[in-house]
């Protein structure tokens, strides 16, 4: 029977996402409060035979199945950073989170991996950091979880303490997104004055005991709803039909509410028939 490692590769959203500069080596600079949620993909890696990349699941189209899925890279980039080469293994992703929304999915997966695979093959910790770093901006949050804050490009990432309590979130995801999505919205934003930075530092002064969608701040909101077609237009019949505000999640198109847990399934329920998916979900970690 072959050997099997399976592990779960949660969904995230950014409560605060702040892009205060540009960086000499081409990146951005953000400052971004980062949560989990429990909405996963499952990873299951197998080993010995039938080597290569297998995708199912709710949200399986248009995941890409060959060496560029970010699945793929993991295990490269860990590879080579433990100077080893990869033995035969197949990648299974069953994709719970839409994929291209904003959610992190193909990066949750490939720290997912990095985590299956690092006792295995005897990675350290800094090795798994390391390798997620060089994956993407992403990567280094799913290694920790939770709710975090990530500097840098996305590198820096340290826990924020405490965390977040129990919210219950609502996801609307419509059925697009845009090729080039996070460089669009970046060429864009570089139209327009940075963040000034506080962002972060204001929302973690507020009581995190009350939060609602109207405290968070996202950047790319400045440029977003001008760059989706359709997305300005889905957002005002979310925010009509639920009676609240939405933020966008991460680079979008994906949007998002969160507040107490006892008001998700009623959230939920007056976004029915919209053009969107809708799917519930709550913070984790």
């Amino acid at each position: 029977m072959s050997e099997m490692l399976r592990g779960r590769a949660p969904a995230k959203v950014n409560l605060i996402l702040a892009i205060i500069g540009r960086r000499p080596d081409g990146y951005h600079e953000v400052d971004t409060i980062v949560q989990e949620l429990d909405l996963a993909d499952e990873v299951t890696i197998t080993f010995g035979d039938d080597p290569g990349l297998s995708i199912a699941g709710p949200w399986s189209a248009g995941v890409p199945r060959d060496a560029s899925n970010l699945a793929w890279k993991a295990v490269e980039a860990l590879a080579k950073e433990i100077d080893r080469e990869p033995e035969p293994l197949h990648l299974h992703l069953d994709k719970r989170i839409p994929p291209a929304g904003g959610l992190g999915g193909g990066s949750s997966d490939a720290a997912t991996i990095l985590r299956l695979l690092g006792p295995r093959w005897g990675a350290k910790e800094s090795d798994l950091l390391a390798a997620a770093g060089e994956i993407g901006s992403d990567p280094p949050f799913f290694m920790r979880g939770g709710t975090a804050r990530a500097r840098g490009r996305g590198e820096f990432v340290v826990a924020v303490d405490p965390p977040l309590p129990p919210y219950g979130v609502v996801l609307f995801v419509p059925p697009y997104t845009l090729e080039s999505k996070t460089a669009t919205l970046y060429r864009a934003l570089g139209r327009l004055p940075f963040d000034d930075g506080g962002a972060v530092d204001r929302f973690l002064r507020h009581s995190r005991f009350h939060l609602r969608t109207s405290d968070l701040e996202n950047s790319f909101e400045r440029v977003a709803f001008d760059q989706f077609p359709g997305l300005g237009r889905l957002r005002q019949d979310v925010e009509s039909a639920i009676g609240e505000q939405v933020r966008l999640a991460g680079a979008g198109p994906t949007l998002f509410w969160i507040g107490p847990l006892e008001d998700t399934a009623e959230i939920a329920r007056r976004a029915g028939g919209l053009p969107c998916a809708v799917i519930e979900t709550r913070t984790a970690g």
